[in-house]
């Protein structure tokens, strides 16, 4: 009864999909990451390709469409004159260097793969899955278009990915401790994703515009909490330890926060039971755990396959078969840096390793661009700290586990280059309209005084890239820079 009506739902929304790609997204991803299908005990349903074809079909026929401000200046002085609202299609992608690295990535795995011992065929449906999470993640930096956009695609994929740590921790409190496994029997995955929408949806409280969701919001990270413990994953914890921490050092009351942290995290460890307890102690004592000495093993073969192949590896998808072959015995490597060298290569690897940290570095820089900005315009600072401090976790967490090509990572990394295209014209939007403001306050005759000026009041101080606005591309640095001074 469950999948009927959730096949009849999916059936109807199908020909909304089409006509309005981004709200197929939102759907997409839903479907994709929550996965409900696995609510209905079908999971060789194939939702994610049901909604996937119109989706990317209702994005190449309608596209999505952006509102854009045009300054129209008188010609002699440069003054604004009006403002023209102008509707246009927006490309089908946002041109980024993160975007392109990508592909590079795909077209490099396709030629690749092609000149390694393995057959193809071991490891074509992963392939296919990557091409297909590059090509819904480039429709997402074209079909974000505004700041509502992005706000709605950032708490539904972060929601998404939480759905099944909140379920998870509400079970813990009604029945008692046991362990979490989420959506599949794989705890780690499970504890992945759980510390990547962590603070996703932590910061989604500050976007909101009703207050009385903050709350929910808040229990609902509390439960996040208790799910990602309550899995018992050794990689998730230290994931999860790094990311809490750095999210009360990044608040506004670091020491206040960082005390509550430890409290929270103490009585939490405490109610989840005493096996998890056993759990962290063995992170102490690794050398004497079983599961611990078998990862120091994979490792070394991992880095024996890499002196055996090192410039293009052993091929996409191929690390258990070289493996099998050279050491027997299939098992993962538990470490998504060594994985992927002994798979790409020293020619692939790198590509990889810059999209990765390369995005980090660029939120972090981002960050520290997006706490000059008004009050007004405060949301660029909170996303931009919640996908930095998801892509942490997933390499603090790939030190240990492999999931090396994660939808939910490629999935940060496109929302982040939403994020840079989306705050640059929102920018423009609010300084125009700051521009306008000024010159009709100047406008607006004197009050009447008694008392004689001694000096004229100067009128607002002119932005300083208010004449190319429109003809040259802006950074965000000197925009934040620029209202910065202004006010």
């Amino acid at each position: 009864m469950r999948f009927i009506l959730y096949a009849s739902l999916l059936f109807m929304v199908l020909p909304i999909v089409l006509y309005r790609p981004f709200f197929g997204l939102c759907v997409y991803y839903i479907v994709s990451i929550l996965q409900p299908k696995i609510l209905c005990w079908r999971g060789d349903f194939q939702d994610a390709m049901i909604v996937g074809i119109p989706l990317v079909v209702g994005a190449i026929a309608f596209g999505s469409q952006k509102r854009d401000l045009i300054a129209e200046r008188d010609p002699q002085t440069g003054k604004l004159k009006r403002l023209i609202t102008r509707i246009d299609r927006n490309p089908l992608f946002t041109p980024h260097w993160a975007i392109v690295l990508f592909a590079l990535l795909v077209a490099y795995i396709a030629i690749s793969r092609q000149f390694v011992d393995y057959p193809t065929i071991t490891s074509s449906y992963q392939f296919k899955s990557l091409c297909k999470i590059l090509l819904v993640t480039a429709l997402l930096t074209g079909l974000v278009t505004d700041y509502a956009r992005l706000k709605t695609l950032f708490i539904v994929i972060g929601f998404s990915a939480a759905f099944w740590a909140i379920k998870g921790g509400v079970k813990v409190l009604l029945i008692g401790p046991h362990q979490v496994y989420g959506k599949s029997y794989d705890n780690n995955l499970f504890a992945l994703v759980s510390v990547m929408s962590l603070p996703m949806v932590f910061y989604a409280a500050q976007l909101v515009r009703n207050t009385r969701w903050r709350p929910v919001i808040l229990i609902c990270t509390a439960l996040i909490c208790i799910g990602i413990i309550g899995s018992r994953s050794r990689a998730g914890f230290a994931a999860f330890a790094v990311v809490v921490l750095m999210m009360a050092w990044g608040s506004r009351y670091r020491f206040r926060a960082l005390v509550t942290t430890s409290l929270v995290i103490a009585a939490v460890s405490i109610m989840v039971g005493p096996e998890i307890v056993d759990r962290f102690e063995s992170i102490l004592g690794y050398r004497e755990d079983k599961s611990a000495s078998s990862r120091f093993f994979t490792w070394t073969i991992a880095q024996t396959l890499v002196e055996q192949n090192p410039i293009i590896g052993v091929g996409f998808g191929n690390f258990e078969v070289a493996k099998d072959a050279v050491f027997g015995g299939r098992k993962a490597a538990h470490s998504i840096y060594l994985s992927n060298m002994s798979e790409l290569g020293l020619m692939g690897h790198p590509i990889w390793l810059c999209l990765i940290f390369g995005s980090i570095f660029s939120l972090w820089r981002f960050t520290r661009k997006a706490r000059r900005l008004p009050r007004e315009l405060a949301w660029p600072y909170y996303v931009a700290r919640a996908l930095m401090l998801s892509l942490v976790a997933f390499c603090v967490h790939g030190a240990f586990h492999n999931e090396e090509y994660l939808e939910l990572m490629f999935t940060v990394l496109g929302l982040s280059v939403a994020l840079h295209a989306v705050t640059r014209r929102e920018l423009k939007k609010h300084q125009l309209f700051l521009e306008a403001e000024s010159i009709e306050a100047d406008r607006q005759p004197a009050p009447e005084s008694d008392c004689p000026r001694k000096r004229p009041i100067a009128s607002p101080p002119r932005p300083a890239h208010a004449g190319i606005l429109i003809d040259t591309p802006i950074t965000i640095g000197a925009l934040a820079r620029s209202m910065h001074t202004g006010r």
